[in-house]
């Protein structure tokens, strides 16, 4: 589930959204060693997503939109799979804290 948000400061726009993910399936080990596939699930997890931008429109050549993104911004490790269930041999991982920039220009 993914919900997000904007709001807009004259030219400048700040915006984050949140992903929600519910756990993926894992094996379920008894108390007496039997494992029941796909028995279980990894846990829920929250990943929030952060961003500015803003557009200056009095550049030379045309206006020119500057924007700055964090994704995982509190970098949380969140565990997708843990290399358990059917099919699954590895464990994977959501991606840690990383900061994107970028620059459009308009002709």
């Amino acid at each position: 589930m993914s919900a997000g948000t904007s709001y807009r400061l004259g030219a400048t726009r700040i915006g984050g959204d949140l992903l929600y993910g519910s756990g993926l399936r894992a094996d379920f080990t008894q108390p007496d060693g039997q494992v029941i596939p796909n028995g279980e699930t990894t846990p829920a997890y929250v990943q929030i997503n952060l961003s500015i931008s803003h557009r200056f429109e009095t550049a030379p050549g045309g206006p020119i939109l500057a924007r700055m993104d964090v994704i995982n911004a509190f970098d949380k490790t969140i565990e997708l799979r843990d290399g358990s269930g059917v099919g699954v041999f590895a464990p994977q991982f959501g991606p840690r804290r990383g900061f994107f920039f970028g620059v459009t220009k308009e002709f």
